[in-house]
């Protein structure tokens, strides 16, 4: 007998909403979110819109406070670190049982994705590059076919997908370096060299805390120079 498969509520519905909304770069990072404007946007009450947001803070996508409000969450350098690592332990483990389990749809699938981020490069779209880059990385993590490790990565990786939204489409992080680094690993794996491959995605992955860490001195000095703190967005656009 084959298990029931439950609907989704509406709380797990409207958290995909928001957690997409995020994620893309709808709603970003630092924005202060009302419930009532989330609701009328999603065309439901405010009760599952308060539910979804309350799993949401579990996950660390946004920040609840009783005082101030709601935020999409700010990450710091040790949350991005540790995001990083975290990222990194589940990808490369899913990319050598993907290398071994299902080598031919592997290379399939990640000829596609890479095929979505040049294109996206050539029409300066860094939306468009991003949404190419999730399906690159998350056809690493479901070729292992492992359910359990997908649904670890699904959980815990959003606030690290809403970070690279920001870099590649807010702050114009290098993307011909990344295509490039995915260009290495597609090789390797083409290749069945797991290792190699193992090797270029790791350094790929700490680019990223690399990239967030050059971005934050930055906007830090700057804002020494003008004399300013950096504060948390107000209002909502979703």
């Amino acid at each position: 007998m084959q298990p029931v498969e439950h609907p989704k509520s509406l709380m797990e519905v409207t958290a995909e909403k928001i957690r997409d909304a995020i994620v893309s770069g709808e709603l970003p990072l630092g924005l202060k979110v009302s419930e009532q404007r989330l609701a009328d946007t999603l065309g439901v009450s405010r009760s599952p819109v308060r539910d979804a947001l309350a799993a949401m803070q579990s996950e660390g996508l946004v920040t609840i406070s009783p005082k101030r409000g709601t935020f999409v969450f700010t990450p710091d350098l040790q949350i991005v670190d540790e995001l990083c690592e975290h990222r990194a332990i589940l990808e490369t483990a899913a990319l050598r049982i993907g290398v071994r389990r299902n080598h031919a749809n592997l290379i399939k699938q990640l000829d596609l994705a890479s095929e979505a981020m040049k294109r996206a490069l050539d029409a300066n779209d860094p939306h468009g590059y991003t949404l190419g880059d999730n399906q690159f990385h998350n056809t690493i993590v479901f070729a292992a076919q492992n359910r359990s490790l997908a649904k670890s990565y699904k959980l815990t990786i959003s606030p690290l997908k809403a970070l690279r939204t920001h870099l590649f489409t807010i702050m114009n992080e290098n993307t011909d370096r990344s295509m490039d680094e995915h260009d290495k690993i597609t090789n390797a794996i083409h290749a069945k060299d797991a290792d190699m491959a193992v090797s270029c995605l790791e350094q790929h992955i700490g680019h990223l805390a690399e990239a967030f860490r050059v971005k934050l001195s930055t906007e830090d000095s700057e804002q020494k120079l003008l004399g300013l703190q950096p504060t948390q967005s107000e209002g909502a656009s979703l």
